[in-house]
């Protein structure tokens, strides 16, 4: 087995298909990743157009304490945006869903290492796309 694969009965019931040795593809959890956040990235972006939200400027949701995302970035429409975000079960779940996938990708790649606490997990939603990245956040 390789610095790419990984074997866990619980992965392997959440990705099902497996290599010839009973692995998991890094390529695989990190394809479906980009799905899930795709999938979010769409959603949020229909929303925002129903509520006549501009892009650019980019914006940032991160998942916050609770069960709501919140806008850590600046935007003409925060106040707008942030009362879009708050209470939005669908969004929010999608967004978790993208981030434990990103933590599962994350992990893999660094085996053994230990990541801050105050690690959050971020999505960029530009008009390129979606981007979802860690970053240390003291705004919890």
């Amino acid at each position: 087995m390789s610095d790419s694969t990984a074997v866990s009965p619980g992965l392997v019931r959440l990705f099902g298909l497996t290599e010839e040795d009973g692995s998991i593809s890094l390529v695989t959890v990190r394809e479906r990743a980009n799905r899930q956040l795709t999938r979010f990235a769409d959603l949020a972006l229909r929303q925002l157009a129903e509520r006549h939200i501009s892009m650019p400027p980019a914006l940032s949701p991160v998942g916050n304490i609770g069960e709501c995302l919140t806008l850590e970035n600046e935007h003409p429409q925060a106040a707008e945006i942030q009362h879009w975000l708050q209470g939005n079960v669908m969004l929010y779940k999608h967004f978790k869903e993208a981030e434990v996938l990103f933590e599962v990708v994350r992990a893999a790649e660094c085996i053994g290492e230990t990541f801050p606490e105050d690690s959050c997990f971020h999505v960029g939603l530009t008009s390129a796309g979606p981007i979802g990245y860690f970053e240390v956040s003291h705004a919890h």
